[in-house]
């Protein structure tokens, strides 16, 4: 059965924030890159969202899967799961280039 997926309001600006920065390159590159991130979020969470660890830098109960954009560039998709009301719930999609101290949750 597979699970609904929950993107919080911070997580979408997020989102946002990174489609402007993939659409500065190109259309082509922001399609590819969503069709990807599409992937992740329809196929990948909502199918099997207990495969992803616990966050290494947070512990239980936040998991995270690592998206990469090209060679330097990537995102931590951060969410929980709610097995009994079978929810992913993505609360921040984290540029890891950032400081570790600056991630709230």
């Amino acid at each position: 059965m597979r699970f609904r997926v929950r993107i919080d309001s911070l997580a979408q600006r997020e989102i946002d924030d990174f489609a402007a920065y993939a659409s500065s390159y190109s259309e082509r590159f922001a399609t590819e890159q969503f069709a990807r991130l599409n992937d992740i979020l329809s196929r990948d969470l909502a199918e099997s969202p207990l495969r992803w660890t616990y966050f290494v830098l947070t512990g239980a109960p936040y998991r995270a899967i690592l998206f990469r954009v090209g060679r330097r560039t990537q995102y931590w998709i951060i969410y929980t799961v709610d097995e009994d009301g079978r929810t992913v719930n993505i609360l921040r999609f984290w540029n890891s280039r950032r400081e570790p101290q600056a991630l709230e949750l």
